[in-house]
């Protein structure tokens, strides 16, 4: 069978005015990443990753890392496949409705970009009402239509690579989710709560053939906790 990695990126730049680029820890953990494939000797046949800058950078570090010991290393393939939804749209499209449904959301505003554990909650609140598909917006992608574009940009690169072949996707934990989800059958509420256990720079690895796609392992952070420091485990 043929292997799928799925790997997400390094910490974004939470509360900063641009969320999507690495932050100091997010580019240290890449570069853990590319240097515990480099140990092991881990030869990939295809790059892809989606067009989101942290992922780009997450996928870079690799790239650099390969290169700097001359380890062949295909070009990376970039696929908006494999972006993360728009998590900013869907939530201030939920916002409204939250707040008519529970007023006393309206005074934990001000604190949900710099209080982790404040914007958790809501965010949470408001996916699950997203997943539930009977709150959906004008103009704003669908639960329904984010996991049909994963499923079909994961299908489409097995079927261009072909069998007994090694992919690494540089991507984001809501596509790996769905692609679990795709594995294991699991319901969109459940797909949802596994989202939120995906690290920063953790793998997911997959086995795949023409009948389908296998979960090997699951956000695997064991590269991460060989470097004995805590901080480097982070979920956002």
């Amino acid at each position: 069978m043929s292997e799928l990695y799925m790997i997400r990126h390094g910490q974004a730049s939470f509360g900063e005015k641009n969320y999507d680029r690495l932050s100091p820890m997010g580019v240290l953990q890449a570069q853990i990443v590319a240097r515990h494939w480099v140990r092991i000797g881990r030869k990939i046949d295809a790059v892809y990753v989606g067009t989101m800058k942290r992922q780009i950078d997450t996928a870079g570090a690799l790239l650099s890392a390969y290169k700097e010991r001359q380890i062949p290393v295909p070009k990376i393939i970039s696929d908006q496949s494999f972006d993360e939804y728009d998590s900013a749209s869907v939530f201030q499209a939920q916002l409204p409705g939250m707040m008519d449904e529970n007023p006393s959301i309206s005074e934990k505003l001000a604190d949900i970009y710099t209080d982790k554990r404040t914007f958790q909650l809501l965010f949470e609140e408001a996916m699950n009402r997203w997943v539930s598909g009977t709150c959906d917006m004008p103009g704003v992608v669908t639960w329904r239509g984010f996991t049909e574009r994963v499923i079909k940009g994961v299908r489409q690169i097995m079927q261009v690579q072909g069998a007994k072949k090694r992919l690494a996707v540089f991507t984001s934990g809501g596509p790996i989710s769905v692609v679990v989800k795709e594995a294991l059958n699991l319901t969109d509420n459940a797909t949802m709560a596994l989202s939120w256990q995906i690290m920063n720079a953790s793998i997911t690895r997959f086995k795949y053939n023409a009948r389908g796609l296998a979960l090997a392992g699951f956000n695997d952070i064991a590269h991460l906790e060989l470097a004995h420091d805590e901080s480097l485990l982070t979920y956002r």
